[in-house]
């Protein structure tokens, strides 16, 4: 049996600052069910990848395809109406709340 297609995929994806190439042709795969942990050291760029996945920066290069098709949210707001959306670590949890509630809680 194929793999499920993947629900986004990264590719080539490209980003600099002044000064800095914050990403250099990053390729990632997401499917449905599946957890990644996106690692690595202080400035190898993990923030910028997720900010550009979620509308806050635009890729200099390389596409995102989310539900096979291509898509560039050019904001957060964008990105949110396309699915996507960031949730940082929160270390407050309510207690008595499932880990739903806890994650979705002010969202």
């Amino acid at each position: 049996m194929a793999p499920e297609p993947p629900l986004l995929t990264m590719s080539g994806i490209t980003k600099s600052f002044p000064g800095v190439r914050a990403l250099d042709g990053v390729d990632l795969e997401v499917r449905a069910g599946e957890v990644h942990c996106v690692l690595g050291q202080n400035g190898a760029g993990k923030s910028t990848l997720i900010k550009v996945l979620a509308g806050a920066h635009r890729p200099d290069g390389g596409t995102v395809t989310w539900c096979g098709r291509e898509v560039a949210p050019g904001s957060p707001i964008a990105a949110m109406r396309l699915g996507i959306a960031t949730l940082y670590q929160e270390l407050d949890l309510v207690e008595g709340l499932s880990v739903a509630e806890n994650v979705f809680l002010g969202h």
